[in-house]
């Protein structure tokens, strides 16, 4: 293999010189160095996930058997933070490693500009095959999130059989089945061999997955659908979680622990995939020297404030996410890290393994000292909402969350420490544990946060992101998934 490494432009010298100067990227006085050698690099992304209905993260039932023994082999972060709630933007900034203020893709019908660059385009200039496989609409190559993946396939069940990454870029497929029941893991499992076995490349490889399922609703197939629910429940609650009127805040005990329990289902039968995968690799010789991420996008809500879902709220359990990584020989077994981690560090942490060794115009941070047992100072994770006409926006670290819901409204202070469910009898701003001096200068670091984001988006030049016109089916069917307001989508009916 011949091996591209070009050297960074005056330009992008520049860009990573001012990001560093307003604080947003990196946590050493070193430059980072490349590895001596380029890894495979897996990266798991699995849709809706919470890290506390997970083994390796103390939870009670057996959903992730497979997942908590690669926690158990490499190291496992039990503070790991998204960028948001939902699915579109928390993704671009898995892949760009910038806030939503900055990258721009914070609503729906915007795809991010092609002069973004990801981290898939890097390791592609730093000679790895690419390639990524997708299970729900908001990685569709319509919204941008395909860029520099030498394959990306849709998994999803209006795709063709056959169809080329490249066929469905170009055509932009509108995902006409409707997601929210349809079932993925299989599929996915089947075209990730498919790939492998057709590999003749001696090139390391970047292998992207975004596991579906878990998302609502809840259907998993048996004997999943039965492991933890209750076989005599013969109540009114199913796993359509945002569309059965009988899931509501007032619902009855024994109806929600039936919801959870398919949630659940949906866990073990993800995990299931994910080994099978993960297993199929290994049959055929392509686990040597490999690096594995899993991941979410975001968490799930069970009405802890009220809600149901996610894209609604900025509390933990839709912000907080699982974090695992492996590397054999090079990661201690076991080690479980308690920094606070962001969704924005794993683009410049897989660059760096994949032999980028320039800095990145990054909000986020190589994790790389964490991962080998050094410290890094604490930082902030910035987290917005801004989907459906909201405006929110947290500021949070291990000790304390700053939340804003509303431009121009006082800010909450919660104490994490004190107050680590969030908990109110209800929600208003400011909380009732916001004691005057601590919210307002939260609120003042919560406001300087944005504003660093908002001058790097200015700094970095990006064109804003692309505006597009959503095709019919693709409109009903995020409609359906509960990411469009009551009268978004309602022409759903027109030509694609």
């Amino acid at each position: 293999m011949t091996r591209r490494n070009p050297r960074p432009t005056l330009v992008d010298a520049a860009i990573a010189s001012i990001a560093l100067a307003i604080g947003v990227a990196g946590c050493s006085n070193e430059a980072p160095t490349a590895p001596a050698r380029q890894p495979n690099l897996i990266l798991v992304s699995i849709d809706s996930l919470r890290p506390d209905h997970l083994g390796c993260y103390g939870y009670e039932r057996e959903t992730s058997p497979f997942l908590d023994g690669l926690a158990a082999s490499g190291a496992r972060f039990e503070n790991a933070v998204s960028t948001t709630s939902w699915t579109l933007p928390s993704h671009v900034s898995l892949f760009t490693g910038l806030y939503g203020a900055t990258h721009g893709v914070v609503d729906n019908g915007l795809s991010l500009s092609e002069d973004h660059v990801t981290l898939a385009e890097l390791l592609k200039r730093e000679g790895y095959e690419t390639a990524g496989f997708f299970g729900g609409p908001y990685l569709h190559p319509t919204f941008g999130v395909g860029q520099g993946f030498d394959t990306y396939v849709s998994c999803m069940g209006s795709t063709p059989d056959g169809a080329s990454g490249d066929a469905i870029r170009d055509s932009a497929m509108a995902p006409n089945a409707p997601s929210h029941t349809d079932i993925t893991g299989p599929r996915t499992r089947e075209r990730v061999k498919v790939w492998a076995e057709a590999r003749a490349s001696d090139a390391p490889y970047f292998l992207f997955l975004h596991l579906w399922d878990v998302h609502y609703d809840f259907n998993p197939p048996a004997p999943y659908d039965t492991q933890f629910a209750d076989a005599d429940y013969t109540g009114p609650a199913d796993g359509r979680l945002m569309t059965n009127p009988a899931i509501r805040p007032d619902m009855a005990p024994a109806d929600l622990a039936q919801v959870k329990a398919l949630y659940d289902g949906e866990i073990r039968f993800t995990d299931f995939v994910l080994a099978g995968i993960v297993g199929d690799l290994k049959e055929l010789g392509l686990l040597e020297d490999t690096v594995i991420v899993v991941t979410a996008d975001h968490g799930e809500e069970f009405f802890e404030h009220g809600n149901k879902g996610h894209n609604k709220t900025l509390f933990d359990e839709v912000l907080r996410v699982p974090l695992v990584v492996v590397w054999p020989g090079e990661i201690e077994p076991g080690r479980v890290i308690e920094d606070q981690v962001q969704l924005v560090d794993l683009a410049p942490t897989l660059a760096r393994l994949g032999g980028f060794a320039g800095d990145l115009p990054s909000q986020g941070a190589d994790l790389a000292p964490l991962l080998t047992g050094s410290s890094m100072t604490p930082r902030d994770a910035l987290s917005g909402l801004f989907i459906d006409g909201m405006t929110q926006r947290a500021l949070r670290s291990n000790q304390r969350k700053v939340l804003s819901v509303q431009d121009g409204m006082p800010a909450a202070y919660v104490d994490l420490v004190k107050n680590p469910t969030e908990a109110f009898d209800r929600i208003v701003y400011p909380l009732p544990d916001s004691p005057q001096p601590r919210r307002q200068r939260g609120e003042a670091e919560l406001r300087a946060a944005v504003e660093r984001a908002e001058e790097l988006r200015v700094m970095l030049g990006r064109r804003p992101p692309n505006a597009i016109d959503l095709p019919a089916s693709m409109l009903a069917d995020l409609k359906a998934l509960g990411y469009l307001g009551e009268d978004e989508g309602d022409d759903a009916d027109g030509d694609e």
